[in-house]
């Protein structure tokens, strides 16, 4: 069993393991996460992914025309422009003129077409990659921080004479193994809240459960190290405040900080943590490891787009003051905007922004409140104050990206996925105030309990909602959402092959049902896990 052991004085947590079952649950629980993120790579589409293509166009320039920072204004490679044109896209690229067809219209089109359309995807040269195409579409990614592509760039150069979907998956499945960090790492920081180290491994089962953790970061963007780098600074911060804990501190707030805009949000409650845990001069270390590492970035941001942040709404309202901002929030309809951002952290289908009946958003918010109400009972304990504060700031680091895009493009809304960066501190917060509601026989099931949830609604969710949809046997409504899939009418052979189209020649149709075989059995494994783990709490 892991057990933490704090002698007196000791200004540090160290890790203590007797015989092994704690970190074989562990290990067990990151193997399934992997196996599951796996098969999520694999069955989302091309570029079913926010924003993937756009992501994948700065890579490539990276990687191939050796530019270590890329213009938003940089036309897209020939290779993605023309999968653009022969793969189905999103839903919401259904902007894109003809041929794009979104995959309501694919799979209405003759087979003969779509057999076409397959055959010169596949011939698509991998020269390409190296030739920029003509049409209107642009690198507008470029203008994210560049740490997260500059670490694809050199496995896209490895891959360079694979095809376009091949590179794809590849970067996807890189990005999933370093991804798959934070199954550890919410493990040892909800170690500091609970008492037993089978709820903390509760909490990692969760995370690696819940369906729109993987397909909100399944794809290539920046989001797969951002969520870690967020994720490590949790954990960095519940621990004792040492000189060489300061440094780590603030290494990676300057990583984080090239890594995604998003970490600004993380500066006010580190700021309050060195004020209230370390008056002391060796509080300066992270400021100055910080500012060492990502400073050079926001200078350039301030001086290229006259906006710390450097992204598109901030860059579009430069010079719009706090008088105006807070005169726009008053005409936000906030109820509706934190529903928005909350059901779509819950779970969104990805690009194509597929939803569920609203009664299983309504039960996880249930859950949400609940926890909330627990949370008072545990204010007291410091960790949680930490990890509350971080979740607290970065909500309304949300609600004001929701106030910009009001102002620039007249909807108040944004990416739930955004909020996968504490979901460590989430999870561990939701388990604790759950915990505190619970009588005392009950409380080593609240983890459980959340895996077999959320596993269900995985299950759900990919299966009966985005894979139907994705390969054509469900469409959407006139005017309407998507149509309900019923399994009897399915034909699993044109299933599967369907699913397999526009696919890497990695992944057969064979390969793809072994995959999904691993998946199925990994999401029903983290159950199992999980109610052995809290077993294990029962018996200590």
């Amino acid at each position: 069993m892991l057990l933490p052991i704090r002698q007196p004085g000791e200004r540090r947590w160290l890790l203590h393991v007797h015989g092994g079952a704690g970190f074989s649950l562990l290990l067990a629980i990151w193997l399934c996460f992997l196996a599951r993120a796996c098969f999520y790579c694999a069955a989302l589409p091309l570029w079913e992914g926010y924003d993937e293509w756009s992501h994948f166009a700065v890579v490539q320039r990276m990687a191939f025309r050796g530019e270590p920072l890329v213009s938003r204004d940089s036309p897209i490679s020939r290779d993605v422009a023309a999968s653009l044109e022969l793969a189905p896209v999103s839903w919401e690229c259904r902007y894109l003129p003809p041929p794009s067809a979104t995959y309501d219209d694919f799979w209405r089109l003759p087979p003969a077409e779509r057999a076409r359309r397959e055959s010169e995807f596949r011939a698509i040269p991998s020269a390409w990659a190296a030739e920029d195409s003509t049409g209107p579409l642009k690198s507008y990614e470029g203008l994210q921080s560049p740490l997260a592509a500059w670490m694809m760039s050199p496995v896209l150069l490895a891959a360079r004479h694979a095809h376009l979907s091949t590179q794809v998956l590849l970067l996807r499945w890189y990005s999933m193994a370093i991804l798959s960090l934070v199954i550890p790492l919410t493990f040892l920081t909800a170690r500091s809240v609970f008492r037993h180290d089978a709820t903390a491994l509760g909490c990692a089962a969760v995370v690696a459960a819940m369906p729109g953790f993987l397909i909100g970061i399944a794809r290539v963007s920046n989001e797969y190290l951002a969520v870690v780098l967020f994720s490590l600074l949790l954990f960095l911060s519940v621990g004792e405040l040492t000189r060489r804990r300061l440094v780590a501190i603030g290494a990676v707030l300057g990583l984080g900080l090239l890594a995604k805009a998003y970490f600004l949000a993380a500066i006010p409650p580190v700021a309050v943590l060195l004020f209230s845990r370390c008056r002391h001069r060796r509080a300066l270390l992270v400021p100055a490891a910080t500012l060492a590492i990502a400073g050079w970035w926001y200078v350039r941001n301030l001086i290229v787009t006259a906006t710390l942040s450097g992204m598109q709404e901030s860059a579009m309202q430069p010079s719009a003051t706090l008088g105006a901002q807070l005169h726009q929030a008053t005409r936000v309809p906030w109820l509706a905007t934190i529903d928005s951002i909350l059901f779509s952290h819950l779970w969104l289908g990805a690009w194509s922004t597929l939803t569920v009946r609203s009664w299983m958003y309504h039960l996880f918010y249930l859950l949400i409140a609940l926890a909330i109400l627990g949370l008072a009972f545990r204010l007291s304990t410091g960790v949680i104050r930490i990890l509350g504060g971080f979740v607290l700031v970065f909500w309304l680091g949300q609600l004001y990206h929701a106030n910009l895009m009001s102002m620039v493009w007249g909807i108040a809304t944004s990416l739930g996925c955004y909020l996968n960066a504490v979901l460590t501190a989430e999870v561990t917060l939701c388990v604790a105030g759950l915990r505190a509601l619970s009588p005392p026989a009950a409380r080593r099931f609240v983890a459980p309990g959340g895996v077999v949830l959320f596993a269900l609604f995985d299950l759900y969710t990919l299966n009966m909602v985005a894979l139907p949809y994705y390969t054509g046997l469900t469409a959407h409504r006139p005017g309407g959402p998507v149509a309900a899939f019923h399994p009897a009418t399915a034909n699993l052979a044109e299933f599967m092959t369907r699913l397999a189209a526009f696919k890497s020649p990695l992944l057969s149709e064979t390969g793809l049902a072994a995959l999904w075989v691993c998946y199925a059995a990994a999401t029903l494994g983290l159950v199992a896990l999980s109610l052995a783990a809290a077993r294990r709490e029962h018996s200590v």
